[in-house]
């Protein structure tokens, strides 16, 4: 299926200025993987590196703690948009992936926040996204039945997550 060059420009500007992930970028847009890959590949070879401008489009790092904390707050961001996607019924993630997508992203967000240490308001983060991690790893394997409306509520927690948590 041939995508529009507006389609492809999005994806870039996803990953370039949204700082996504490149597969999230990809899921965002409808677009498979694969093709945005190659996209990536083929404007780097026409002289557009999408890496290159994606690190020019990044705040200049400043002390060890300012670049934490810039590492923390995109790292959110590409949680927030992964939330969106999971909730958006268009997405064509079975429960099953939803739940495996959850349990990634809480594991990657426990580790993110444990290695950026030193921070209350990080680490506080850091513990709800472990507690979290644990309700849907007890749901899944005790409540399955209950797992559908963990996902809904989850889903529509997890972005007020960081703002409940710095208050």
């Amino acid at each position: 299926m041939a995508h529009s060059a507006e389609i492809k420009n999005a994806v870039r500007h996803s990953y370039v200025n949204e700082l996504l992930a490149l597969s999230v970028a990809a899921v965002k847009h409808s677009v498979a993987d694969g093709t945005a890959r190659r996209w990536k590949a083929e404007a780097k070879a026409n002289g557009d590196d999408w890496d290159l401008a994606r690190t020019a489009a990044r705040k200049a790092t400043g002390p060890a703690g300012e670049f934490t904390q810039d590492f923390v707050e995109e790292f959110t961001i590409q949680v927030h948009e992964t939330f969106n996607l999971i909730k958006d019924p268009e997405s064509g993630l079975s429960l099953a992936d939803r739940i495996k997508v959850l349990t990634q992203l809480s594991d990657t967000y426990s580790k993110v926040m444990n290695l950026s240490g030193g921070n209350k308001k990080v680490e506080r983060r850091a513990v709800a996204a472990e507690v979290l991690k644990k309700l849907a790893a007890f749901v899944g394997k005790n409540h399955p039945d209950y797992a559908p409306q963990l996902v809904e509520i989850l889903t529509a927690f997890g972005p007020q997550l960081v703002n409940i948590m710095d208050d």
